[in-house]
């Protein structure tokens, strides 16, 4: 978080090693300040940028990283926010990172950092169900009926019974790839889902 304003940046490296050096990490702290500071539009943009405190481009100070370091390095993508309040997480050694950004004019970093740790443990596909396009559920439907047909047991059912156990695939569906529809991993504190614990937290 640079200023309020909140960036996430995936700067890929060869190896671990290289991914703890302080030379490596000092640029990817600086891709994430040219970010923050020049807004840049997508990545094309940002690699044409000024390097945050230098006359170089972020490709040219990419490039002298290489040199620098012995070993193939590259930006890959970002995010940023402005505005609202942003919690960053990284786990596995910043194999993972997460930005969590909330909507709040008080101290949300705790709330932040939990919703943080989900994402970075479950991976949801989706922020919520009203995300999921019509022909990921399309698919899934399909999928889920070629299941049903491909059991004797189940092939002989009724098309409205059919119907309600592809609903309730859906449902479950949601629960494993939709963030505000998950189980709240940290059960220790909340019990239900993560969109009831932001709002229990509010």
């Amino acid at each position: 978080v640079v200023d309020g304003v909140g960036v996430v940046v995936e700067v890929n490296a060869e190896t671990d090693f290289v991914g703890k050096n302080e030379k490596f990490v000092d640029f990817v702290k600086g891709v994430a300040a040219t970010v923050a500071k020049e807004n840049p539009a997508d990545l094309d943009a940002l690699m044409e940028c000024k390097y945050n405190g230098t006359d170089l481009t972020v490709t040219q100070q990419q490039q002298e990283m290489v040199l620098v370091i012995g070993e193939n390095i590259k930006v890959r993508r970002f995010a940023r926010f402005e505005g609202g309040v942003s919690v960053a997480y990284v786990h596995a050694g910043g194999k993972i990172g997460v930005l969590v950004n909330l909507a709040a004019d008080v101290d949300v970093t705790e709330i932040g950092k939990n919703v943080a740790m989900q994402i970075a443990a479950l991976n949801p596909r989706f922020w919520d169900k009203s995300q999921v396009t019509e022909d990921v559920l399309a698919e899934e439907k399909k999928i889920a009926l070629a299941l049903m047909d491909s059991d004797p047991k189940m092939a002989a059912k009724p098309a409205q019974v059919k119907e309600k156990i592809v609903m309730g695939k859906m449902n479950k569906f949601y629960e494993e790839n939709c963030l505000l529809q998950m189980e709240f991993v940290r059960s220790d504190i909340f019990q239900g889902t993560v969109e009831h614990y932001i709002a229990d937290a509010g």
